[in-house]
């Protein structure tokens, strides 16, 4: 790695997760997304508990979620094996299918399955995911793990098997030291191979001292990068998380600095990339938000931002109707024509034509922002996350068009209150075309009650051509695992 705390300047360097609980979500009542839409099937049983049960068989494919090379994305999971204090961690994925994600096509990974060192006496030892992506190119996505350092887990046509690799790069990390290295794994200088962007915060020194490095795929089976560049950032990149970002729809994935330890709102450094890789000059900052994604909303070929802003700047207190710096949360449409967060956006809000409910201060509205095409019209949309803390209150699904993205045709799922006592909530965590029909499915899910996340239970509304439906197609648990 090299020291890139000192360096200011971009140009020329040497050098795209996952909780749920309650059935309650799945059963209680909801209004329709779309008005046209049917009652989708029933879920089935929920999964035996067996380590690995009906995996799929494929030949590979260019997903960087798909583990056995199906053609469909697969959704990674981890969690305990009884109490989440004590029990036994894992690490795994439950496969997509032509019924959509199923709990019964799973693989479930313990730290003896991966080969790992025992913990300690009364110490679980640390086990969670990192990224996902197709790390040695053989067409098979592999999951990057945090296991006491940082490790992949191999994808193959029976899914993700065999002992996990430790990654060189990483060599010593424990724990407590990979929770200050953030890491971007993507394509970043558009070969065709999956590159890890390196950030390291180092612990013990000063706030301003922090190395990088830029390990370039396609990686081998002893987890070795082709080759290791120096990775030039900003100083202020101390204070951020390295994150991929398709900013101008080139092949060179570019790379966010995500600044989320700023005020908030905040404003996040994009960093081009080119053939020698990220950062190669700084693209620009984006608008100031809580959330921000990026797609082809109006079919142009070219890269669109989307900024949310959920309408309680610097985490004020969103109950007080007295403070003025409170506002209705919105979502802004920059297309991608005029440049990347150039032009006048189109503002949404609950109160712009087409879209259910009714706008106020610190609504939550634009909370986070996933994007799909949920209706496979060939449009990118967005699902935009309603509510703020531990209260969400429902998932609002805005169409794109030749137009972009705006309020026609919009629709909300409300979300279920959590369990008495429980702290737990709704999430939306991906969208992605589970059952191979051409249309992003919706993945919500949130932790179980009293259980931490040992154990977590999922939800998925399907894409139909009227849009994501309001009651689950599919849902399942992970508490027998």
């Amino acid at each position: 790695m090299s020291y890139g705390g000192h360096s200011p300047h971009l140009a020329n360097p040497e050098a795209p997760i996952h909780r749920a609980t309650t059935t309650a979500a799945t059963t209680a009542a909801a209004v329709l997304l779309l008005a046209a839409c049917g009652a989708p099937p029933q879920a089935g049983d929920l999964a035996s508990g067996a380590s690995s049960a009906k995996v799929p068989k494929g030949d590979g494919s260019s997903l960087p979620d798909d583990y056995n090379g199906d053609g469909l994305p697969d959704h990674a999971i981890e969690g305990a094996q009884g109490d989440q204090e004590t029990g036994e961690r894992y690490v795994g994925a439950v496969f997509g299918g032509k019924q959509g994600l199923d709990g019964e096509q799973r693989v479930v990974l313990t730290r003896e399955a991966l080969g790992l060192p025992a913990p300690g006496e009364d110490d679980p030892g640390s086990l969670t995911i990192r990224d996902s992506a197709d790390l040695d190119g053989d067409g098979f996505a592999d999951l990057l793990i945090d296991a006491d350092g940082a490790y992949v887990v191999w994808g193959g046509p029976e899914g993700l098997a065999g002992k996990a690799q430790a990654l060189p790069a990483f060599d010593g990390k424990t724990a407590n030291d990979m929770l200050a290295v953030s890491t971007a794994v993507a394509d970043f200088d558009g070969d065709g191979a999956t590159d890890i962007a390196v950030l390291d915060q180092i612990q013990g020194s000063p706030q301003e001292d922090f190395e990088t490095a830029y390990l370039r795929g396609p990686f081998d089976r002893d987890g070795k990068p082709s080759e290791t560049a120096d990775l030039t950032l900003p100083d202020d990149a101390q204070d951020a998380d390295l994150a991929p970002i398709d900013a101008d729809g080139d092949k060179a994935i570019d790379l966010a600095l995500v600044r989320n330890n700023d005020e908030s709102p905040a404003r996040h450094l994009v960093l081009r990339s080119g053939s020698s890789g990220p950062a190669e000059e700084e693209l620009g900052d984006t608008p100031p938000g809580h959330a921000y994604a990026t797609g082809d909303f109006d079919k142009d070929g070219t890269r669109d931002l989307l900024i949310g802003a959920n309408g309680i700047p610097n985490n004020e207190n969103p109950n007080d109707p007295d403070d003025p710096e409170l506002h209705p949360g919105y979502v802004d449409f920059y297309s991608g024509a005029d440049g990347f967060a150039k032009g006048e956006p189109v503002r949404i809000t609950r109160d712009t034509p087409g879209v259910p409910g009714k706008a106020a201060d610190s609504d939550g509205f634009g909370n986070g922002l996933l994007v799909g095409d949920v209706n496979g019209d060939g449009y990118d949309d967005a699902a935009v996350f309603t509510g703020t803390g531990f209260s969400p209150d429902s998932v609002n699904v805005l169409l794109g068009g030749p137009d972009g993205l705006t309020g026609k045709g919009a629709a909300n799922l409300p979300l279920p209150d959590a369990p008495a006592g429980d702290l737990g909530f709704w999430d939306q965590l991906n969208l992605r075309d589970y059952d191979g029909d051409d249309r992003s499915d919706l993945l919500l899910g949130t932790e179980a009650p009293g259980r931490g996340n040992a154990y977590n239970e999922y939800a998925v509304h399907a894409g139909t051509p009227d849009g994501v439906t309001a009651e689950p197609s599919q849902e399942f648990s992970t508490k027998d695992f």
